[in-house]
């Protein structure tokens, strides 16, 4: 099964700088994967160009769908992260991760979550957590208390994937790394760079893992929004 994490920008052409739903739907069906964990993703909100993108995709592209809230911009504008898939998504959960009381980071802050879902692969029950970090660092750290606090709670396997806002040597990642493992530790083409898209600098984007065996993982050289996409392909 194949896995696929892609933070879109709002379904943003990196190119032409416009919101293009359509030029989207069709990359996704050309990359062709199982279970897509998005990040900046609109709902349907007050501005104009905030629109339900998750339906939009699931028409296109007949998939299964579900989005989850992290912040209402500029008063009633829903944005946050979003889960398709080609085969039934059991159940889907969204977790949102606490603001830091602390704000003097000189960045900017957003309110974030972590979507859990329960999807099947080949037979067996996987828990599926999606999520995008915020750029400071007292966000991340509450990112990671939530996330291992759902990686704690279940025995099932799981796949993490996301925007982490991070690179590798990050320090708060290593609770993450001590429950789960990098499928950059195993395929080099998963340890490249992923941002910006067009000539990356920097590697933020991740798929973890436990409890099944990763079978392929790699970065794509695809200049579509302005992160480049991760693909993992698992088996039981």
């Amino acid at each position: 099964m194949k896995f696929m994490s892609f933070n879109i920008q709002h379904a943003t052409d990196y190119i032409r700088q416009v919101i293009d739903l359509d030029y989207f739907a069709k990359e996704l069906r050309r990359f062709d994967p199982d279970f897509l964990g998005l990040n900046e993703v609109m709902d349907e909100g007050e501005a104009e160009e905030y629109t339900n993108q998750v339906q939009f995709f699931c028409d296109k592209l007949g998939w299964n769908g579900f989005f989850g809230l992290g912040a209402m911009i500029d008063g009633n504008n829903p944005f946050g992260n979003a889960i398709l898939s080609k085969h039934k998504i059991k159940s889907a959960e969204n977790f949102p991760i606490p603001d830091p009381e602390d704000k003097s980071e000189p960045t900017y802050y957003e309110s974030r979550c972590v979507i859990k879902a329960i999807v099947e692969v080949e037979g067996k029950d996987v828990c599926w957590l999606v999520c995008h970090m915020g750029l400071a660092y007292l966000e991340r750290v509450n990112a990671v208390e939530t996330i291992c606090r759902l990686i704690d709670e279940t025995d099932l396997p799981i796949i993490l994937m996301g925007d982490f806002n991070v690179e590798p040597d990050g320090e708060e990642l290593l609770p993450i790394r001590k429950r789960l493992r990098d499928t950059a530790d195993l395929f080099e083409g998963a340890r490249e760079m992923t941002f910006p898209s067009d000539k990356p600098r920097k590697k933020i984007d991740y798929i973890f893992y436990r409890g099944l065996e990763c079978t392929s993982a790699k970065n794509l050289h695809e200049v579509i929004a302005d992160h480049r996409p991760v693909v993992a392909e698992f088996t039981i």
